[in-house]
């Protein structure tokens, strides 16, 4: 039984133990004369393996969940509030194209992630058409979406002697979703736990959930660039962590 244990805790932490600066990594990878985007690619696809976990020395947080304070925006009349949501899925991304161009100082990524999962909580008020009014509702969420696009551009700049992203725009490109909230409609302030996800009016539940569901592009476009901002802050400094140690003479010219 420990030894089972033991094998369990190394598996654990092996990824982190193991784990090398992704920065010299690039840097020797370049000197080995690869081309720079093959190193370039080489770099992301070896970021999954401490996306659970981090790397505490580099300072490099966790990115399998990525963690959201507060992702809040309006659809139509309809104010959503998503708070403290853990979005899980980027371990899982398939690396479609990576690109470094050194004159321009730029670096262009795309990947698609098969699917994603959102747990956490929400607010929600306001009104849906024709013009009715939701009232206020709080609880637990959970939102999921397939075949997901992200597009990231990253500039990028001289830090002494060493390299820096100045800027990072995210663009994330999402069709199907589906979202659900638990009590919904709550009566006198409390929700209704025997009924349809917690709403003590499971009818009127299932109606809006259908109407945010079935509308889910018009949902999503709303959606996105608040999402989009969040991540992007994130995976900026995620970025600037991981390539610290990278000389600026090898990424710009």
């Amino acid at each position: 039984m420990h030894r089972v244990g033991f094998y369990f805790f190394i598996s654990f932490i092996w990824p982190v133990l193991s784990y090398r600066d992704p920065g010299k990594d690039m840097m020797e990878c370049v000197d080995s004369g690869e081309d720079l985007n093959v190193c370039a690619k080489q770099t992301l696809e070896h970021f999954r393996d401490t996306m659970e976990t981090g790397v505490p020395e580099l300072q490099l947080p966790i990115l399998d969940p990525i963690h959201l304070k507060l992702i809040d925006f309006k659809f139509y009349n309809l104010t959503t509030e998503f708070i403290d949501v853990d979005l899980f899925g980027f371990k899982i991304f398939r690396l479609k194209s990576s690109n470094v161009d050194k004159k321009k100082r730029t670096w262009d990524i795309k990947l698609s992630l098969p699917k994603i999962n959102a747990v956490g909580m929400y607010r929600l008020f306001g009104t849906i058409p024709p013009n009715f009014d939701l009232g206020l509702s709080t609880g637990a969420e959970r939102f999921s979406a397939d075949s997901v696009d992200v597009t990231a551009k990253l500039t990028i700049g001289p830090k002494g002697k060493k390299i820096e992203v100045t800027d990072l725009q995210l663009s994330l490109e999402l069709d199907d979703i589906n979202l659900e909230l638990e009590c919904l409609f709550p009566r006198n302030g409390a929700c209704c736990p025997k009924k349809y996800l917690k709403s003590c009016n499971s009818i009127l539940t299932k109606t809006v959930l259908r109407f945010i569901n079935r509308d889910g592009k018009n949902f999503v476009k709303e959606f996105q660039p608040e999402i989009s901002a969040k991540i992007g802050v994130i995976l900026k400094d995620y970025f600037n962590k991981a390539i610290a140690s990278v000389e600026s003479q090898y990424l710009i010219e």
